[in-house]
């Protein structure tokens, strides 16, 4: 069977190029399709860069990495443009656009979807990156369009699944993504006295939270990730912005926290495993993908409303309770790599048995 797959963008390495690589172990012979492949990102190369990577005409562009909000509304017309019709199978991979691609219908479209777009949705709070109200509109239209192109939808939760439902009006099936227990074999767990927030650099994670909460219980916070939309509570005392680091220095800081704390709304929320893989609890607003991955009072604690002062009473919270890192780590292995990989395949072999029936 000729399979190709297509994911939104290669220009960061995280949860979701963590997925896309557990795909190209699947399907190794399969060609990657993306919009853009930042080919300075060392990460990438590390892991994508003996692929054979197909981009788009946005690739071109000069100065691309610093025009996504500008180029935005031309991704759908960048996934269009791909020609699939040597493939059997097409997987895409998204939270935005990349299921807006074109197959003929004896290619087979499966979307394994992360969520619809959360800027164009609001799920999860996030903003619509200053785009005009009508453009909005059109881009949602499309997106609904857009959806009646695949042929079956995979979710990567039950938030997913649900936020489908909603947008685009199908069912779908929901396998978990995976949390390579690999990256942490070996790695000592300690208690450096300090919390954990890994995120992106984007509004809707809500770090202003934890840095306010931590800051305001005197005790230290370590953000991993990049400023971007937090520039704002840079300078709240006790709070480090880690940059640019590998992933063993992730690791090992990750290792040595208190918890991890999880501010914002997640799809599903791999760091929330990541951390558990490490024997450490998770502290998170109650909605979203981490009521999938944290067992409440067992791995973690929730908070109900995202305040500083619900977060403050969870932290506080969290020093009264017995966590077993067993139990967190038993947590973790239930989501490891060849679960997923199983899962998928048979999951992938249903749709197309029930295709051809």
């Amino acid at each position: 069977m000729r399979v190709a797959l297509v994911h939104d963008d290669l220009v960061q390495w995280g949860g979701a190029e963590r997925v896309l690589f557990g795909f190209s172990k699947i399907y190794p012979d399969a060609p990657i399709y993306t919009s853009l492949f930042d080919r300075t990102n060392s990460s990438l190369m590390r892991n994508f860069g003996t692929k054979k990577i197909i981009t788009s005409f946005l690739q071109k562009i000069p100065g691309w990495k610093g025009l996504y909000k500008v180029l935005l509304p031309l991704y759908p017309l960048a996934f269009e443009q791909f020609n699939f019709d040597q493939y059997d199978l097409v997987i895409s991979h998204t939270t935005r656009f990349a299921k807006s691609i074109i197959t003929k219908p004896a290619t087979v479209h499966i979307c394994y979807c992360h969520t619809p777009p959360r800027f164009l949705w609001h799920f999860s709070g996030e903003q619509n990156y200053g785009l005009g109200e009508i453009l909005l509109t059109k881009l949602r239209l499309y997106d609904q369009v857009s959806a009646r192109r695949v042929d079956h939808f995979i979710g990567g939760s039950k938030n997913a699944k649900r936020r489908i439902k909603r947008v685009y009006g199908v069912e779908s099936k929901v396998v978990y993504p995976f949390v390579d227990l690999e990256r942490f074999t070996g790695v000592e767990r300690f208690d450096g006295g300090y919390f954990v927030v890994i995120s992106r650099p984007s509004k809707y994670k809500r770090v202003d939270l934890a840095a306010k909460a931590c800051s305001e219980l005197g005790v230290p916070l370590r953000v991993i990730g990049g400023l971007g939309d937090f520039r704002g509570i840079r300078g709240i005392r006790g709070v480090e912005f880690l940059e640019k680091l590998d992933d063993r220095m992730v690791i090992n800081i990750l290792a040595g926290c208190k918890a991890l704390i999880i501010p914002g709304v997640e799809d599903f929320g791999l760091t929330s495993l990541e951390a558990q893989a490490l024997g450490k609890p998770v502290v998170a607003f109650k909605e979203g993908g981490a009521l999938e991955t944290v067992i409440e009072s067992k791995t973690g604690i929730f908070f109900d409303k995202q305040t500083v002062d619900s977060l403050k009473k969870a932290l506080m919270e969290l020093d009264t309770m017995r966590i077993n890192p067993e139990d967190c780590r038993r947590n973790a292995e239930a989501f490891g790599k060849e679960k997923f990989i199983k899962t998928f395949q048979q999951t992938v072999a249903s749709l197309l048995y029930t295709r051809k029936a």
